[in-house]
C-alpha cells in the first residue's frame, strides 16, 4: 500500500508537469511579437562608425563588444565605445549576464529631437570627414568642378549597385546602398536598367519607380507594362536555339539563364560558363552554341573578357531604354545614369551626367561615361549626394574623371574645328 501510494504521487506530480508544460508550449504557439523594423531614414543619420556597429549588432541578434570588435576589426575598447553611444541615443540597450555586457537592438519608433540633432551633428562630420580626403582621384586640378541638380537617378543593375561575381539567387543590394537608394527614391524618381527580366530585378530593388529589362525590351513604370509588339514574331527563333543549346552544351558548370516577359514567354537567354569546371572545353562549345544563333539571324552579344554572352533578337538599346523610360517619368534633363560595361554607352551618352562603377571586371577603357566610382565607393557616393542636397558635384572625394572620355572629346572639338 505504501508502495502504491508513492508511485500516485510520483505519477500526479508527473501530470502536473505535463499540463504545466502543454501550457507554456500553447502560449508560445499564440505569442506573435511585432517585427523589429529599422528606419531607412533614422539609419542614414548614423556616421560610418556607429552604422557598422549597429550592423554587426543587428546581424548577431544579440553580442558582446568582444564578439561585436572581433568582426569589425577595430579595438574592443573603441567598439565598446561606440556601442554605449548607440545606447545613449536610444539605438542599442544592454543587459548585464554574468561578467559580460550584452547589447541587443530595441523596437524604434521615431527619434525624438534631441537624439535627432546629435545624430544629424554625427552625420554633418562624417561628411565633411569624407570631404577631407585627399582629392587625388577627383578632378583635374585647375578645372572648375561641374555639378547638376538631379532630377532622376536611373542605374544599371549587375555590378553597379550590385554584387557582379555571385549566382542569380544570391544577387541583391547591399544593405547600405540599399538605405542610401531608398532615401533618395522618397525625392527623385529611381530607375534600374538590366539585361536581365522584371521577375528577376523587381524583388531586388523595391525602392525604384521604373524597370526596364533586358536591354529595354520590355518596361514597367509604376504598374504600366510597355513591350515591343514585334516580339511575338521572333519568339520561335529564340526557341530553337535554347533547344539547341541546352542538348548540345554538356561542359559541367555552364548555366543557361533564360529571360522572361511578363507574361512568361522567353524572349533571350544568356550562356555563361563563368562557374564551368573546364573552361575551354566550356568556351568551345559555348562559341558553338553562337554561331548557330547567328545563323538563325538572332543577336549574340559578347563582353570582352568576360566568360558569357547574350542572345537577343535584336540589339538592345539602353539609350533608347532610357530615352522612353523617362518620357513615361515626365523627366526632362537632370538626370544621372549609372553603369558598369559597354552596353551602358548608350545610356551614358542620353544622360545629363555618366558615372561608370569600376568593380573586377569593368572594361574601364571602352566605357563613355563622363566619370568613375569604385564599386565599395557607391554607398558612400550616394551619401554624398543626400548630403549635398541631390546635387552631384565632380569634386566629391571619390569622383574621379574618365581620361579616355576627355581624349574623345577634345578629338571630336578638334576635327570640329577643322571643318570649319
Amino acid at each position: 500500500m505504501v508502495r502504491r501510494s508513492v508511485f500516485d504521487r510520483i505519477l500526479q506530480e508527473m501530470q502536473e508537469i505535463r499540463y504545466r508544460l502543454d501550457n507554456i508550449e500553447n502560449s508560445i504557439s499564440r505569442w506573435n511579437p511585432p517585427t523589429l523594423e529599422i528606419s531607412q531614414s533614422d539609419l542614414f543619420l548614423l556616421p560610418d562608425h556607429l552604422r557598422k556597429a549597429y550592423l554587426t549588432v543587428a546581424s548577431k541578434g544579440e553580442c558582446s563588444a568582444t564578439e561585436t570588435s572581433a568582426i569589425t576589426g577595430r579595438c574592443r575598447a573603441v567598439e565598446s565605445n561606440y556601442l554605449n553611444q548607440l545606447v545613449r541615443a536610444g539605438w542599442l540597450a544592454k543587459r548585464r549576464s554574468s561578467k559580460v555586457t550584452l547589447f541587443r537592438l530595441v523596437p524604434r519608433k521615431s527619434m525624438n529631437g534631441k537624439a535627432m540633432t546629435k545624430m544629424g551633428k554625427y552625420r554633418k562630420k562624417s561628411v565633411k570627414a569624407d570631404a577631407e580626403v585627399s582629392g587625388q582621384n577627383g578632378p583635374l586640378e585647375g578645372t572648375a568642378p561641374r555639378t547638376l541638380n538631379l532630377k532622376c537617378l536611373s542605374s544599371d543593375y549587375d555590378g553597379t549597385i550590385s554584387p557582379l561575381d555571385v549566382t542569380r539567387s544570391d544577387s541583391h543590394v547591399p544593405l547600405e546602398t540599399g538605405v542610401m537608394l531608398r532615401h533618395i527614391s522618397r525625392f527623385l524618381p529611381i530607375s534600374i536598367f538590366t539585361m536581365k527580366d522584371l521577375d528577376f530585378v523587381m524583388p531586388r530593388t523595391p525602392f525604384a519607380h521604373a524597370w526596364s529589362a533586358m536591354g529595354g525590351l520590355e518596361t514597367r513604370v509604376g504598374k504600366k507594362v510597355l513591350r515591343k509588339e514585334w516580339l511575338e514574331s521572333a519568339l520561335s527563333n529564340v526557341s530553337d536555339a535554347i533547344h539547341h543549346a541546352k542538348s548540345y552544351i554538356t561542359a559541367a558548370g555552364v548555366e543557361i539563364e533564360e529571360k522572361q516577359d511578363s507574361e512568361g514567354n522567353t524572349i533571350a537567354f544568356c550562356v555563361d560558363w563563368r562557374r564551368a569546371k573546364d573552361l575551354e572545353a566550356a568556351k568551345s562549345q559555348a562559341e558553338a552554341v553562337a554561331s548557330d544563333c547567328e545563323a538563325l539571324k538572332l543577336r549574340v552579344l559578347r563582353y570582352k573578357n568576360h566568360p558569357f554572352f547574350d542572345v537577343y533578337p535584336i540589339v538592345p538599346d539602353k539609350g533608347r531604354a532610357l530615352q522612353e523610360t523617362l518620357q513615361e517619368l515626365a523627366v526632362e534633363g537632370g538626370v544621372l545614369y549609372l553603369g558598369d560595361s559597354e552596353a551602358d554607352n548608350p545610356a551614358f551618352r542620353n544622360a545629363s551626367i555618366s558615372v561608370g562603377v569600376l568593380n573586377g571586371e569593368t572594361p574601364s577603357k571602352l566605357l563613355d561615361c563622363d566619370y568613375f566610382v569604385k564599386f565599395e565607393d557607391v554607398p558612400r557616393f550616394l551619401k554624398a549626394l543626400i548630403a549635398n542636397d541631390l546635387r552631384f558635384s565632380s569634386d566629391f572625394p571619390m569622383i574621379m574623371a574618365n581620361p579616355s572620355r576627355e581624349k574623345r572629346v577634345e578629338h571630336s572639338n578638334h576635327t570640329e574645328r577643322i571643318g570649319k
